[in-house]
C-alpha cells in the first residue's frame, strides 16, 4: 500500500504549475531559477497557491512582473494558516507572510510586457484602408 506522503509526492510531481510546467522542481526553476530546497517560505507558498489555478498564473501578475497582492492575499493567508496549524510555521512567521515575491526564472520573461514605442505601432485602420 502507498503511504499518504508518497501519494502527495507523486501528485506534486505530475500536477501542472503553469504553462506546460509539471512538477515542483520544474516549477521552482521556472518561477525562481533555483532548486526547491533553496526556496524561501514566501516562494514556496506562492508555488502552493498556483496548484488550484495553474492556467491563470499570468493573471496573478502585473505587466511589470510583480505579483498582484490583492488577488493573491487570500491564497497566501490560507496556506500560511494551514502551515501554522501543522506547526510548520510559528505564529510570527505566519503573520509575516505576504504575497510579495520576485520572479527570477523563465516566468518573468513570459509575464513582463515590453514597452511599445508609439511610433512603432501601426493601427489596424492604417493596414485595412478602404480602396
Amino acid at each position: 500500500m502507498t503511504s499518504k506522503q508518497r501519494m502527495y509526492e507523486v501528485y506534486l510531481n505530475i500536477v501542472e504549475w503553469g504553462p506546460f510546467i509539471y512538477g515542483a522542481r520544474e516549477a521552482s526553476r521556472f518561477y525562481f531559477d533555483k532548486e526547491p530546497s533553496r526556496l524561501t517560505t514566501k516562494e514556496a507558498i506562492f508555488l502552493a497557491s498556483i496548484i488550484p489555478k495553474p492556467k491563470h498564473f499570468r493573471s496573478s501578475f502585473n505587466p511589470d512582473g510583480s505579483l498582484k497582492i490583492e488577488n493573491n492575499k487570500y491564497y497566501f493567508q490560507k496556506i500560511a494558516e494551514r502551515l501554522q496549524a501543522k506547526e510548520l510555521l510559528t505564529d510570527e512567521q505566519a503573520a509575516a507572510v505576504c504575497p510579495e515575491i520576485e520572479l527570477k526564472g523563465e516566468a518573468l520573461k513570459m509575464i513582463t510586457v515590453p514597452e511599445v514605442k508609439s511610433n512603432s505601432v501601426q493601427m489596424a485602420s492604417d493596414i485595412y484602408q478602404e480602396e
